[in-house]
């Protein structure tokens, strides 16, 4: 942990924003290794993370997206309407490529997963403090090599004759596959396959 802590300063004050009490206490447990004096400041909701920013300048708020008063978007536009400067990242049990793609929209720094590991969460942060803006991570699809070539050709436009000719495999072969992907994305058509697949940051 020591190389991950001396880009950043001594002490840092940090705004944890989540509605739940057991996921704040984790998070300030993983987060504490940052710096030798790290404040960590919690709310459970909107109107308690306005309050603690009316007492204190922070470091950088870590936001949920799923606030029970207020979303954490709508949140999030507000202070940018007002001026804040505090960075934000958003953090959130969401894996969508959309809402990713909302938060850095909104003005957020970063899009972190709450399925990260305590490494993971650190070096995310890290980042952000120093001033990056963290990519969105593109979610990796559960796809055979095969299959993600007959989305791509799907997404093409191509019929099934036109993609069991392109890559020398039986008709009957790329209906297998193609049944696979409309059961991985529940759909039943294949414009609903290649829509859905966009969604997920796939195509």
């Amino acid at each position: 942990m020591t190389a991950l802590c001396t880009a950043l300063p001594d002490q840092l004050r940090l705004l944890l924003v989540d509605d739940h009490r057991i996921f704040l206490d984790g998070l300030s447990l993983a987060l504490a290794p940052l710096c030798p004096n790290l404040q960590v400041h919690t709310a459970q909701d909107a109107a308690a993370a306005e309050a603690c920013l009316s007492q204190h300048d922070f470091d950088l708020i870590l936001l949920d997206l799923r606030l029970p008063d207020v979303a954490g978007l709508e949140l999030l536009q507000r202070w940018q309407q007002q001026g804040r400067m505090t960075p934000v990242a958003i953090l959130s049990a969401s894996d969508s490529n959309l809402d990713a793609q909302a938060a850095l929209a909104a003005g957020a720094l970063g899009f972190i997963p709450k399925s990260a590991n305590s490494e993971e969460l650190r070096q995310a942060v890290t980042r952000v403090l120093l001033g990056e803006t963290l990519p969105i991570a593109t979610a990796k699809p559960p796809l055979t090599p095969r299959q993600q070539e007959i989305l791509l050709l799907l997404a093409d436009g191509l019929p099934n004759k036109a993609i069991s000719r392109h890559l020398g495999l039986s008709e009957d072969t790329v209906k297998t596959h193609l049944k696979a992907l409309f059961q991985e994305l529940d759909v039943h058509t294949r414009t609903a396959c290649v829509s859905a697949a966009r969604q997920r940051g796939w195509l």
